[in-house]
């Protein structure tokens, strides 16, 4: 499983949005976990921000299964998005924070 989307300005935009409308909240803007909805939760949200430079968040599979499954067989808030969000939605967001989470944009 690979990510099927090139990595373009237009890929990674997609993916910004996605993560704005859909991660900020737990994750916060920076990916680092500190998001305002995150903060009471008793498993803190990743921080995604470090996980973006560790081998496994650039393995495409773990991403995506990450996002698409969520954290409930972890016991982690963490919503399973494959209902919520088409397959490209997914990779577009799963290639923004393999990227670092840019900002340069904003």
């Amino acid at each position: 499983m690979t990510n099927p989307l090139p990595r373009t300005k237009a890929t990674l935009k997609k993916g910004e949005a996605v993560f704005t409308a859909n991660c900020v909240s737990c994750h916060g803007t920076e990916g680092l976990g500190d998001g305002e909805a995150g903060r009471n939760l008793s498993t803190p949200p990743g921080n995604l921000a470090w996980l973006s430079d560790m081998p496994m968040g650039r393995w495409d599979p773990f991403m995506y299964w990450t996002i698409a499954e969520g954290g409930s067989q972890f016991g982690t808030a963490m919503p399973a998005y494959r209902g919520a969000l088409t397959k490209n939605e997914i990779w577009a967001v799963t290639a923004y924070i393999q990227a670092h989470l840019p900002h340069e944009n904003k």
